[in-house]
């Protein structure tokens, strides 16, 4: 490897192995191998576990049973019995009389009074309503749904443990998991509970498996949370008249099938309607001296519940006074009695206990914390970029350059036949002296050198070298070896300055510290689409916010290639240009810092570039620039969180790694958390969570128009740029992850240019006439 005489830069750089290559491939392999075995480890038991699982605890390990389907048993069985359970019987008619069958069992579970035989015609199934022992008499049976609730059930536990009156606790799975403490509490207290499903689902709206799961499910997690079976269910949004019977005849039967005894009520207090004011006036009492047994509906959760409480508090001493006893719906319901109790919870009710706990305890926590942690990073953090970058514009003393050392400016250029020309005029209209322009041909094929020779035809100052194509560090490298000056600006090959960005740059380097200056990048072509104008709004974040904030800070951790200015010793110092990163800007400022170099960026050193127009653009350019990024803090990692590099190695590169690694670690459960959120609480949760952060980037995205003085137009894209901003972001560290996984070496990647930037041309650069 030769080096030139005046700049000690290699002048045939070879290739370095890149960070996370894998040539052989024997670190994917033996990935491959453990993720294969770990799948099949996982589908094996979920083979196995599943099935098991799902498989109703009600029925005792036995499979469940054939038995009619609903469509057998029609939308307008008739209705007969009294009682707060309720079930599906196959009627037979024997010697005359006609009797009511377990449908799954074939158990004949009662004889029909003759005034229900006329009723029920020729009907063959019925649903019946029963429940009541002949021993019980003069009772009242609270049940409460919903809950546990961590407001309101443990206020109506102190009520009733205060006045020594049992209740039935009608719970739902999911409630159980999240507050497995209140739970303990109804069964330590001797209060009787029962499966109410595990999301609260309408089950008679629902698929067969997804009841069973519902039913399931809700079972085994009382077994493994409280150690306690309940093998009777209250169908969510059931009601005691007919209609609302026939209506849940498919939940019905399908519990049945599961083997559990299904409960409902004889009065309903309709107290959830009073709390949310469809209802005016106070609770109506249950026809006390009028019924002899009474099962009660009331609430324990799913809003305010103040209403309810007094109203037990009432029912309580009004029920007693009229002689009246309270009972759980066990004591008085002998169907059910003898099924209840202490049970061993097995490895399928625990896993069925985790799997709840998965799903329903950690994502809210999880978005809570994750929620925190955003309002830093973006908020916080955010602001605090802010205010630094509005500090930084308003200082009134700024340390400039008045010298003008004669630079070079080095393009690196890869079929870039359209564009280059035009670029090349554009520099030679500046307003700074230039040196030289040095074009580094990277092998192109097209007319990329003849575009160039044409224009060095009529400026000497342009020198154009080929070499064969090696990639962009090899052609920088190149040409920073074969640069004449001191100063050495970079841009690429699409890239306009205006007359005053090389002066710009240059009177940065007020001190002999300083290695970089970067520039202001913006899209030229940003009216093209949606695409164009979303990167446009992020150029002016990132460049008007962050970079300013960093400058001030001396913490700038990328100077962008197409818009920059380096010291060549600082850069001889660092190594130069490597292939051990796609982001080469990136990994040589990173040097730059380790070696003790100052970096700088120069507010009105504008730049203007062509944007990827097209999603597809977009993807291979960011995945390159996300790649890169992972791989450059990965190589310069020992600089992380030590103090002798100033507030880069303490806050602004630990920031970029948790930007990066909480989506990549957190997104599956996020995903999992909108989910539960959307099915828990609807759709608005998420938008309002949606429009803070928007309007959170909306005074930021305000503060860097201002600073950059850009049109305000930009900010229309505020509204839908985190839309776009957050799926790109977690597909691009996702492939970032996969490509470092494999230890692939990705290309230059080399975008299809358009040399649509006329509108910017037009507007804000002068006259250039490209021949």
């Amino acid at each position: 490897m030769s080096r030139s005489p005046r700049s000690g830069l290699p002048t045939g750089s070879p290739p370095t192995t890149p960070v996370f290559a894998n040539p052989s491939g024997r670190r994917w392999r033996y990935l491959r191998a453990v993720l294969l075995t770990l799948l099949v480890l996982a589908v094996a038991g979920a083979v196995v576990a599943v099935p098991k699982v799902l498989a109703s605890p009600a029925l005792g390990g036995a499979a469940t049973p054939d038995g009619p389907t609903p469509e057998e048993v029609g939308e307008d069985a008739p209705v007969i019995g009294e009682g707060p359970l309720v079930r599906v019987v196959r009627l037979l008619q024997v010697d005359g009389a006609t009797y009511g069958q377990e449908p799954f069992t074939g158990q004949v579970v009662s004889e029909l009074p003759d005034f229900e035989v006329a009723r029920i015609g020729d009907a063959d199934y019925a649903l019946q309503r029963y429940g009541y022992g002949p021993d019980v008499h003069r009772t009242i049976t609270l049940t409460f749904d919903d809950g546990p609730d961590p407001v309101w059930t443990p206020r109506l536990l102190d009520l009733l443990s205060a006045n020594g009156v049992p209740a039935t606790f009608f719970v739902t799975g999911a409630q159980v998991t999240r507050h497995p403490e209140i739970m303990d509490r109804i069964v330590r207290e001797g209060h009787a509970v029962g499966n109410h499903s595990l999301t609260h689902i309408d089950v008679s709206e629902t698929t067969a498996f997804r009841q069973q799961l519902e039913l399931s499910l809700s079972d085994r997690i009382m077994r493994a949370e409280v150690g306690h079976a309940a093998p009777y269910f209250r169908l969510p949004y059931e009601g005691d008249d007919e209609d609302s019977t026939r209506a849940a005849a498919t939940g019905i039967l399908r519990a049945q099938q599961l083997g559990y005894v299904v409960a409902s009520h004889d009065f309903d207090t309709l107290d959830w309607a009073h709390a949310s004011g469809e209802i005016d006036g106070p609770i109506e009492l249950p026809p006390l001296g009028e019924q002899d047994n009474i099962t009660m509906l009331l609430h324990d959760s799913g809003g305010d519940r103040s209403m309810t409480l007094a109203y037990v508090e009432r029912l309580v001493t009004e029920a007693r006074d009229a002689g009246y006893s309270f009972t759980t719906m066990p004591q008085s319901q002998p169907e059910i009695r003898g099924d209840i109790g202490a049970v061993q919870s097995t490895i399928y009710d625990r896993l069925a206990l985790w799997l709840a706990t998965g799903l329903f305890e950690l994502p809210p926590d999880l978005l809570y914390v994750l929620f925190i942690l955003a309002l830093v990073t973006m908020l916080g953090y955010g602001l605090f970029n802010a205010v630094l970058a509005v500090a930084r514009a308003r200082r009134r003393v700024r340390p400039i350059n008045t010298a003008t050392p004669p630079v070079t400016v080095l393009i690196a250029a890869y079929n870039e036949e359209r564009v280059i020309a035009r670029t090349l005029e554009y520099l030679l209209a500046s307003h700074y002296p230039i040196g030289e322009i040095v074009v580094i041909d990277d092998g192109s094929t097209d007319g990329t050198a003849a575009a160039v020779t044409a224009v060095a035809e009529r400026d000497d100052r342009v020198r154009l070298f080929r070499q064969n194509n090696a990639g962009k560090w090899a052609a920088l490298n190149n040409g920073f070896a074969r640069a004449r000056h001191d100063f050495v600006v970079t841009l690429d090959a699409d890239t306009l300055f205006t007359p005053d960005t090389v002066g710009r740059l240059m009177e940065q380097f007020h001190s002999p510290r300083v290695g970089a200056v970067a520039g202001v990048i913006k899209v030229g072509n940003f009216s093209t689409n949606v695409i164009t104008r979303w990167q446009a709004l992020e150029y002016i974040t990132q460049i008007g916010l962050e970079r300013a904030a960093a400058a001030l800070l001396d913490a700038v951790m990328i100077v962008p290639g197409a818009c920059a200015a380096w010291r060549k010793a600082a850069v001889l110092e660092a190594g130069g240009y490597t292939d051990a990163t796609l982001a080469e800007d990136c990994d040589l400022t990173l040097g730059l810092h380790q070696a003790g170099w100052r970096v700088e960026q120069a507010d009105r050193a504008i730049a203007w570039t062509e944007a990827p127009e097209t999603l597809d653009s977009l993807l291979r350019q960011r995945v390159r620039w996300m790649y890169g990024t992972i791989q450059a803090v990965w190589r310069h990692r020992g600089m992380l969180l030590r103090p002798r590099f100033g507030w880069l190695g303490m806050l602004v590169m630990p920031m970029t790694v948790l930007t990066l690694v909480v989506p990549l670690v957190f997104t599956p459960l996020i995903i999992l958390g909108i989910v539960q959120t959307l099915a828990s609480q609807g759709p608005l949760a998420l938008v309002l969570y949606f429009a803070l952060f928007a309007a959170v980037y909306g005074v930021l995205a305000a503060i860097a128009v201002r600073l950059l003085h850009e049109r305000a137009e930009h900010l229309l894209m505020v509204p839908v740029y985190r839309l776009i901003y957050e799926p790109l972001r977690v597909y691009l560290l996702y492939a970032s992850l996969g490509t470092a996984l494999r230890g692939v070496r990705l290309g230059w990647g080399k975008l299809t240019r358009t040399a649509r930037m006329d509108d910017v041309a037009t507007a804000t650069l002068p006259a250039v006439v490209t021949p």
